[in-house]
């Protein structure tokens, strides 16, 4: 009567799948989304992966030192809101090499 039950664990296909990473899952906002969040503010958007953590720990402090808003997102990214042009163009430049950038200028930023 029960000669077909089987003895041995099978080894495959019954592993624990293990789950993904909450940013790997999560998509990224767009620009418009960005300019829908924050209306008639400037901001810039630095993303970095893996080795890049160090350099978007840098922009955080950078961004946190001339008083801007900082946002992690889900994606992983940095969102950097507040900033004048000059900063702007000065964070972009510095960091824009490292990690890729994305940025909207407000039209009443101020330049000084």
């Amino acid at each position: 009567m029960f000669d077909c039950l089987e003895t041995h664990t099978p080894t495959t296909d019954c592993r624990a799948v293990a789950p993904q990473d909450a940013a790997t899952l999560a998509s990224p906002l767009t620009a418009v989304q960005i300019s829908r969040r924050h209306p008639g503010r400037s901001w810039l958007r630095l993303r970095g992966q893996g080795a890049q953590a160090a350099q978007l720990a840098r922009a955080r402090e950078v961004a946190l030192y001339l008083d801007a808003e900082v946002e992690r997102l889900d994606d992983g990214s940095l969102l950097i809101v507040g900033l004048n042009l000059n900063a702007t163009l000065t964070l972009s430049e510095r960091f824009g090499r490292e990690l890729a950038c994305e940025a909207q200028i407000a039209s009443a930023a101020q330049y000084g």
